[in-house]
């Protein structure tokens, strides 16, 4: 031990210098770093091979490559290794992984290794190039989407799974044009066995269309909103306030789900703002206004109904999984992405449950305890018109009677 004070032994006396000391725990560092990305790949290649893909990814020096027998032009099969155009680490994995799905989708449609890779996008291929094929332009949207710091990205994949289905629908090599986004969106939104209207996945269809054309800069791409249609959900009965409040303190304790859902019931806000809302100590909150317009999401103040549940939920102790705290940050798709997964969950613990009956059940609740219709509308986010339009139909007897009976 070197004592304070005194000269510190000289590089012959110890027999090796600091930079040897350092070089060493650098070189751990790294073996360590390779075992563990070296364990995740044996990890992703199991989970591939239960799904029953046979093609696996491997570790070669610093990078990570596909390998498998796969099927080539002149009908032969040959053993190759494939670039995935990846660094060895444990984040670019799930990157990896997907990489080899995406060849794997692209050798079923064409019948043998594709000349250019699903991930290499030419560098010809710029945004507003007049000839661009689908399978270029949905790999520029999936570099767009994956290039953007996220706390969840297990929950990012998720995401991108949902917008890969409806983009699956475009053929892989027919040319991007507004027309042919439109003519696909007309195509699938129709139930091939029923001829019934598809209404949500018409929406589906519209949104992750529109987000491509925009990106690849189609100039007419805002034509597209001709397709859109509406999306009119049936009326629904309104659970009652207290088998709500009920179900708050059941499932509060979910790690997930629990505070967001007693949240919403307490405040009233829409799923994807309670992404955002932060209470207050004065029976208020703030959360992101969260509509259907243009432009980033605005800051908007709830209230919560009854007060003081707020306080009896612990509801200042904020536990969620995801959240968007600015307006810029606020992803739209992401947003959906979770709240159909909670919307899911909700449903296994109450079958008959939607997440936006917690919504109306608020509002419902603000008509019962006298609340002025234009306080209530602006806490909710909506115009007085909408808010009388859409909740005071939805006011029964019992309703009635309850209000009148305050007066």
């Amino acid at each position: 031990m070197v004592k304070k004070g005194l000269p510190k032994p000289s590089t012959s006396e110890t027999g090796f210098s600091s930079k040897t000391q350092t070089d060493s725990s650098s070189n751990d560092q790294s073996q360590n770093g390779r075992h563990r990305v070296q364990e995740l790949i044996d990890v992703t290649n199991r989970d591939l091979r239960y799904r029953g893909h046979k093609a696996s990814l491997c570790m070669v020096k610093d990078a990570i490559l596909i390998r498998g027998t796969f099927p080539l032009e002149d009908g032969t099969k040959a053993r190759k290794r494939i670039t995935t155009g990846l660094k060895a680490s444990t984040k670019s994995i799930p990157i990896a992984e997907n990489r080899l799905l995406d060849l794997l989708t692209e050798i079923n449609k064409i019948g043998s290794l594709p000349e250019t890779l699903p991930w290499e996008v030419k560098t010809e291929v710029k945004k507003g190039y007049p000839k661009i094929k689908a399978r270029d332009a949905i790999e520029l949207l999936k570099n767009d989407f994956f290039n953007v710091k996220t706390t969840n990205p297990k929950s990012r994949f998720k995401t991108w799974e949902v917008i890969q289905n409806c983009l699956n629908k475009l053929d892989s090599g027919a040319f991007v044009t507004t027309d042919y986004l439109m003519a696909v969106v007309e195509k699938y939104a129709i139930d091939p066995e029923t001829g019934a209207e598809r209404s949500n996945f018409r929406l589906k269809l519209h949104q992750y269309f529109k987000r491509l054309g925009t990106l690849i800069e189609l100039p007419d791409i805002e034509k597209i909103d001709g397709v859109k249609g509406e999306y009119k959900p049936k009326k629904r009965k309104i659970p009652a306030q207290e088998d709500l409040l009920l179900l708050a303190v059941q499932v509060r304790n979910h790690q997930e789900y629990g505070w967001l859902t007693a949240a919403m019931i307490v405040y009233g806000c829409r799923p994807s703002e309670a992404l955002s809302l932060i209470p207050n100590r004065n029976g208020t909150a703030s959360c992101l206004s969260i509509k259907q317009k243009k432009g980033l999401p605005d800051r908007r103040t709830a209230m919560a109904l009854p007060k003081g549940h707020e306080e009896k939920l612990d509801l200042y102790n904020i536990s969620r999984s995801v959240e968007f705290l600015e307006p810029e940050d606020f992803d739209p798709i992401e947003a959906k992405s979770f709240t159909n997964r909670w919307g899911k969950w909700l449903k296994r613990q109450s079958p008959d449950l939607q997440l936006y009956d917690l919504r109306h059940s608020w509002a419902k609740r603000s008509i019962r305890e006298g609340v002025p219709s234009g306080l209530a509308a602006k806490a909710l986010g909506h115009s007085i018109s909408v808010f009388e339009e859409t909740y005071l139909s939805t006011m029964d007897e019992i309703d009635i009677a309850s209000f009148v009976s305050k007066m």
